[in-house]
């Protein structure tokens, strides 16, 4: 059985896939901000948290960004990305 968040994976997958690496501690808001910028993701985000909430949208965007750059959670820090609030740095170690 697929993930009800599975949409939400894709979201970060396609995203993170067109963000340079080595992504800095800031992936997750980075993600945000290229989400905003691309009408085509901003529309899916917008349908994804009609369908989950918009609560459940943003964290699971935190989560899959971690899980996928095999990043750990840091501190919680305001955002610059008007999606979120505020979001976890990412570390490596």
């Amino acid at each position: 059985m697929a993930r009800k968040t599975e949409e939400v994976y894709e979201l970060v997958q396609e995203v993170l896939h067109t963000i340079p690496q080595p992504y800095h501690e800031d992936i997750t808001d980075k993600v945000c901000l290229e989400i905003e910028k691309n009408p085509q993701w901003l529309n899916q985000y917008h349908n994804l948290c009609k369908e989950l909430t918009t609560h459940v949208v943003n964290r699971y965007i935190g989560f899959y960004t971690k899980d996928i750059t095999g990043f750990k959670a840091g501190n919680q820090i305001i955002a610059k990305s008007r999606l979120i609030k505020s979001y976890t740095k990412v570390f490596t170690h």
